[in-house]
């Protein structure tokens, strides 16, 4: 039978590919990490971890073995989570999702405005892509996740807040040689930064170019794919190309001169963020009361 000691263990291994750090996480020995992992591949059948000298990593067996490990590992928390709150017992510590946007530039403010009120709370914000988010909610891993586009209605509750607008930023070198607003056919010609594939950003700025006559992105000169609203923003700065970016982060930028607005064709490209959380899933008392301060303070 397999325990869930011997799925932490395993977990904890297989994230840190070194027992030593493995064991400190989970407070255990050195020694008792190794036996739990030994008996978890004995009854497996199967060896999960290859040990070869100061190397340590996952044989295809543990690569499949993985992804069901931290399902099992998360189904056991959310059980432990909705017992206590089925008891009338409210946890003190909450994990929220944030796409990289409002990751950034909208959830920390929002969280320390929160645990200010709410002092003996503790709140992890953890930040990845829309996709990213979104599939963690689902897994159960976070409780809430704030994303740039909503999730499916089937599985998720999505309640629309703050409103963005994404906008063409360049730097002032490059701006003053640009037709403001500027043309389809112009902007296909410029060094051209792109947010990397899952990124809700992305996926909204594709649409938006999509209505304005330009089917594929790579139509335009595009020089780099980056992970995140501030990786572009850097090099922005550095004059490196030109980007579709969210107006929240390069507002100061554009406020203090170091970057420039372009306007593009047609109508502006706006855009909401959306609270989303399982809809199987109960809320417990203190993602139920951040999920309506969130709501309040991010309205427009």
């Amino acid at each position: 039978m397999i325990e869930m000691r011997q799925i932490q263990v395993f977990l904890a291994v297989s994230e840190l590919l070194n027992f030593s750090r493995a064991a400190e996480k989970i407070y255990l020995t050195q020694p008792t990490v190794s036996g739990h992992l030994k008996n978890l591949e004995q009854y497996l059948r199967v060896q999960l971890i290859e040990r070869g000298g100061k190397e340590v990593r996952l044989t295809p067996a543990g690569e499949l073995f993985h992804p069901f490990a931290r399902r099992i590992f998360s189904l056991q928390e959310r059980a432990q989570r909705e017992m206590l709150l089925y008891a009338g017992a409210e946890r003190g510590s909450l994990e929220i999702g944030g796409s990289n946007t409002p990751g950034q530039y909208i959830l920390p403010q929002t969280i320390g405005l929160f645990t200010v009120q709410h002092n003996q709370v503790k709140i992890t914000l953890k930040i990845g892509d829309s996709n990213s988010i979104i599939r963690q909610v689902a897994d159960g891993e976070l409780e809430l996740g704030l994303v740039g586009t909503p999730a499916p209605e089937a599985n998720f509750i999505s309640q629309k807040c703050l409103g963005d607008e994404l906008i063409l930023v360049a730097n002032p070198k490059t701006a003053k040689n640009l037709s403001n607003p500027i043309e389809l056919g112009e902007l296909q010609k410029l060094p051209f930064i792109i947010r990397e594939r899952g990124s809700g950003t992305r996926q909204i700025m594709q649409s938006a170019l999509q209505i304005r006559g330009l089917e594929r992105l790579d139509k335009l000169n595009l020089i780099a794919e980056m992970g995140s609203a501030e990786a572009i923003r850097q090099a922005l700065k550095s004059d490196l190309g030109v980007a579709i970016v969210s107006s929240l982060s390069v507002a100061e930028d554009l406020k203090n001169g170091n970057l420039i607005k372009i306007t593009l064709p047609d109508e502006p490209i706006r855009r909401h963020f959306y609270l989303i959380h399982n809809r199987d899933r109960r809320l417990s008392p203190l993602a139920e009361a951040l999920s309506q301060y969130i709501l309040q303070e991010n309205q427009n």
